[in-house]
C-alpha cells in the first residue's frame, strides 16, 4: 500500500535541547534551565504589548517594517538589510532554505548549537560537524571541512549550551578562508551579554562582505521568549532573499509593539547585563569549589562538567531536581557528564550554588 511519506532529510531531524521531563511531578520552585531572562522584560515592553491587542484583529501589515527600522536606527544599521520573524530560529531556518539544496553541505562546530544540523536536515541537505577545540569552534577545523559541496557555514557565537565564543579575529579569519560562493553565518544571540574585549559584533563584517549574515533576538536580555521576535542582518541582495520566503505578516502587532519598547529602554537593558555577569562570575566561581570543570561562559548561563562517575551529572540533576531546581541536560554523548544552569535572580542561584555544596559533602 502507498504511504505518504517525506523526503529522507526530514526523518533525520532529532529533538537537539530535552533529555527529559524536568520535574516529571516534581514540584519546580526555580527554573534555570531554558537560557530564559530571570529579570523578565522591560515594563514599557510589557505595557506595549498589551496595548496592541486592542488591535488584535487587524493583520500586522506594517509591522515587520516598522521594527526593522527602529532596529537600524537603534544600532546604526542599514535598514535594507535588516530583516524581522518569529525569533532568530526563523531566520535561520529561511537561511536554510534559500542556499541549501539536497547533496549540499552545511558545516557547523560539533558541540556547538545543537539544533543546527535539523536546518540542513530539512532542506535534504548534509550537516557536517567540525571538530572543536575544548567546546569553541575551531577555526582551522571548520576551514578543513570545506568542500565543493559546502554552501553554508553557521556557528553560534557566542555558542550554546557551552557560553564559549570566537573572537572578531579569528571569525575575520574564518570568513577570508571561505569561498565567496559559501555563505557564513552567525547566529548571535547572546551578544549582549558578552564581555570579552577581543569579541566582535558581526555587525561591521556584514557592511564589508557579500556574504555574510548576522541573526538576534529579542528573547535573551530583552526578555521577550514567548513573544517569538528576532532579526538578521544581511547584504541587502540576501536580505530580500529573506523576506522572500518568510511568511506573511512575519511579526505580530503586539510583538512589534513590544520590541520598539524593549530597544529604547536602555536602562532596563543595562540592567539586566549588569546583574546576569555579576550572579555569572560568582556563580561558576561557586561550582568551581566543587572541583568541577566549569566551562567560561560570555552567555546568561554556565555550563559544567561532572567527570567522577560517582557523582555523574545525571546525579546532580536528579540531586537538583529533588531540591525543586531544574536545571538542563542533553541528549547528545559529547554533553552527558554536563548540566547547564541559566542565571536566574542572585536567591535562586545561592540556593542552587547550596543545593550544589550539600551534594558533594
Amino acid at each position: 500500500m502507498t504511504t505518504v511519506t517525506p523526503h529522507p532529510g526530514v526523518l533525520r531531524i532529532r529533538p537537539y535541547m530535552v533529555l527529559e521531563d524536568a520535574g516529571g511531578g516534581t514540584h519546580i520552585e526555580i527554573n534555570i534551565a531554558s537560557n530564559e531572562n530571570a529579570f523578565g522584560a522591560s515594563p514599557a515592553a510589557i505595557a506595549a504589548g498589551i496595548e496592541a491587542m486592542r488591535g488584535i484583529e487587524r493583520y500586522s501589515e506594517h509591522a515587520e517594517k516598522t521594527l526593522a527600522d527602529a532596529i537600524a536606527k537603534h544600532s546604526d544599521l542599514n535598514p535594507d538589510g535588516v530583516v524581522c520573524g518569529f525569533g532568530s530560529d526563523d531566520l535561520l531556518a529561511r537561511t536554510a532554505r534559500i542556499f541549501l539544496s539536497p547533496g549540499d553541505e552545511l558545516i557547523h562546530s560539533a558541540n556547538g548549537y545543537q539544533k543546527i544540523p535539523n536546518y540542513a536536515y530539512a532542506n535534504g541537505a548534509d550537516a557536517v560537524a567540525a571538530p572543536d577545540r575544548e567546546f569553541t569552534a575551531d577555526v582551522d577545523s571548520i576551514l578543513n571541512c570545506v568542500t565543493d559541496r559546502t554552501r553554508i557555514v553557521m556557528i553560534a557565537n557566542p555558542d550554546n549550551p557551552t557560553g564559549s565564543y570566537v573572537s572578531g579575529k579569528e571569525v575575520r579569519r574564518l570568513h577570508a578562508g571561505l569561498p565567496h560562493n559559501v555563505v557564513l553565518v552567525l547566529d548571535s544571540a547572546y551578544l549582549e551579554y558578552v564581555e570579552a574585549e577581543d569579541y566582535e559584533n558581526p555587525a561591521g563584517l556584514v557592511e564589508e562582505t557579500d556574504n555574510v549574515i548576522m541573526t538576534r533576538t529579542f528573547s535573551k536580555i530583552y526578555g521577550l521568549a514567548g513573544l517569538r521576535l528576532g532579526w538578521a542582518y544581511a547584504p541587502p541582495t540576501i536580505a530580500d532573499m529573506l523576506r522572500r520566503v518568510g511568511v506573511t505578516y512575519p511579526v505580530s502587532g503586539p510583538a512589534s509593539c513590544s520590541g520598539l519598547a524593549a530597544l529604547q529602554d536602555t536602562e532596563h537593558t543595562a540592567r539586566v547585563f549588569a546583574e546576569t555577569v555579576k550572579v555569572r562570575r560568582w556563580f561558576g566561581e561557586a561550582l568551581a569549589e566543587n572541583r568541577i570543570i566549569v566551562h567560561r561562559s560570555q552567555a546568561n548561563f554556565v555550563l559544567a562538567t561532572f567527570p567522577d562517575p560517582g557523582r555523574s551529572a545525571r546525579m546532580v540533576y536528579d540531586y537538583l531536581l529533588e531540591n525543586g531546581i531544574a536545571a538542563r541536560r542533553f541528549p547528545t554523548p559529547n554533553f552527558s557528564d554536563c548540566v547547564r544552569f541559566t542565571i536566574g535572580f542572585d536567591h535562586e542561584m545561592v540556593r542552587a550554588a547550596e543545593v550544589m555544596r550539600e551534594f558533594f559533602r
